[in-house]
């Protein structure tokens, strides 16, 4: 599962996040969006946070917080966003389990 294009491996919590959980739909995504909208549809479940509120940004760095101090990271996804000239390259996506 993803934060903000950072992958951390949830797999310590195959309750939550493995298949009949209640966070399933999470899993191998980047679920940023829905965190910070607090939802299940999956037309957030995605990594786009542009147009969030104050609220919501907050409410996606409390996620984050949660998981960089509960998960391991294991990787970041490769932005698929044309780069600009002189920006730096992205990281690439590491498997998780």
């Amino acid at each position: 599962m993803a934060i903000k294009g950072q992958i951390y491996d949830v797999s310590q919590s195959r309750m939550f996040y493995g298949p009949g959980g209640p966070y399933a739909l999470f899993a191998g995504k980047d679920a940023s969006r829905a965190l910070a909208k607090m939802s299940f549809e999956d037309k957030d479940l995605t990594g786009d946070i542009s147009g969030l509120g104050p609220f919501e940004f907050e409410a996606l760095q409390d996620w984050e917080y949660k998981f960089m101090s509960k998960y391991v990271k294991v990787g970041s996804i490769k932005s698929t966003a044309p780069r600009t000239e002189g920006e730096s390259t992205g990281e690439t996506a590491k498997a998780a389990n």
